[in-house]
C-alpha cells in the first residue's frame, strides 16, 4: 500500500486488514520504516527506492499525495505531476519488474482525455500508465472524500473557532458528491481478487449538493454555524498569487483552481460491479462530527 499513512490510504489499509489481507505500507519516512514491522521505505521522487518497496507484492495500491496536498511546492518537487503523473510511471515500472499481478490507482473525478489544468493532466498521465501497463488494472476516481481524518471539512470546522464568517470562493456554488472514506476502502478491498473488475470507476456518495450547503451543514452539526461570505474568484486568485512565494503558503493558484471544480461522479458502473452501499452524507458526518 503506497500512501497507506494518509487519509484515504489509511482507510484502505484498515479495510484490507479487516478482510484478512496482509498489508505492507510503503512510506517515504525511512526512520519509521526501519523501526516498525509492516512498513517499507519508498520515495515517489526516487525510483531507486521503489523496487525494494514493492518486492514480493501481489497487488500494489497507490494513494500517495505530496506533503501539504493540494498546495504545491515546486521547489521541493511536491507537485501533482511529480506524484500522480511521473511518480505513478516510476512505480508502475517497479511493480512490473517485481512481478506484481494487479495495480489499483486512486485517481479523482473530472479526468478527461484533454485536460488543461495541472491536477487533471497529472492524473491522466498516471491513469494511462496504469491502464496501459499490461497488469490487471483498476483506476478508482473519488469525488470529494470526507471522514474522521480528512483535511477538508475538519480543517474548516477547526478554523471556524476563529472566524466569524465562512469565506468561500465563487459563493461556494461548486457541486459536490461527497463520499465517505470507508466506502473507498470497501471497494478497494473487493478489487483484490484475480476475478474482480478491472477498468476505470468513479465513486461518489448518494447525495449531491453545493460546497456551500456541505460546509454549512457540517458547521451546524459541529455546533459552529457561520454565515457564508462570497469571495470573488479574481480576488482570491490575486491573493493566492501573492501568497505562493511564502514558505508553506495557505493557498496557491493551482489549489484554488482545484477548489473551484465541480466534483460529481457517475456511480452506475461502480454499483453494478461492486457490492457497496454508499453512505449518505448526513449519516457519514454524524458518525464522527457531532458537537
Amino acid at each position: 500500500m503506497v500512501g497507506g499513512r494518509g487519509f484515504i490510504g489509511g482507510a484502505i489499509v484498515e479495510a484490507l486488514r479487516a478482510d484478512g489481507w496482509q498489508v505492507t505500507v510503503v512510506t517515504h519516512n525511512a526512520r519509521l520504516a526501519a523501526q516498525h514491522a509492516g512498513y517499507r521505505w519508498g520515495d515517489m521522487l526516487d525510483p531507486t527506492t521503489l523496487g525494494p518497496a514493492v518486492e514480493g507484492a501481489d497487488v500494489v495500491v497507490q494513494s500517495a499525495n505530496f506533503p501539504n496536498y493540494p498546495f504545491e511546492r515546486p521547489q521541493l518537487h511536491h507537485t501533482f505531476m511529480e506524484y500522480d503523473g511521473i511518480g505513478t510511471e516510476r512505480l508502475i515500472r517497479a511493480a512490473k519488474a517485481a512481478g506484481v499481478r494487479r495495480y489499483v490507482f486512486i485517481s479523482g473525478v473530472g479526468v478527461t482525455d484533454t485536460p488543461t489544468k495541472p491536477y487533471y493532466q497529472a492524473l491522466l498521465r498516471g491513469e494511462r500508465a496504469v491502464t496501459e501497463s499490461g497488469l490487471e488494472a483498476m483506476v478508482l476516481r473519488p469525488a470529494f472524500v470526507y471522514g474522521p481524518r480528512d483535511n477538508g471539512i475538519n480543517r474548516i470546522v477547526r478554523a471556524a473557532r476563529f472566524l466569524p464568517v465562512l469565506p468561500l470562493p465563487a459563493n461556494g456554488d461548486q457541486t459536490h458528491q461527497p463520499v465517505h472514506v470507508d466506502d473507498i476502502g470497501a471497494v478497494v478491498s473487493q478489487a483484490m481478487d484475480p476475478d474482480s473488475p478491472q477498468g476505470v470507476f468513479e465513486i461518489g456518495g448518494p447525495d449531491r449538493m453545493s460546497m456551500r450547503h456541505m460546509m454549512e451543514f457540517a458547521l451546524r452539526l459541529a455546533g459552529k454555524p457561520r454565515r457564508v461570505v462570497n469571495v470573488a474568484p479574481g480576488f482570491a486568485r490575486s491573493g493566492a498569487r501573492l501568497l505562493e512565494p511564502l514558505p508553506g503558503p495557505l493557498i496557491t493558484r493551482n489549489a484554488l483552481d482545484f477548489m473551484l471544480e465541480d466534483f460529481v461522479a457517475d456511480i452506475e458502473t461502480l454499483q453494478k460491479s461492486f457490492d457497496i452501499q454508499l453512505t449518505p452524507f448526513e449519516a457519514g458526518l454524524r458518525s464522527y462530527l457531532v458537537r
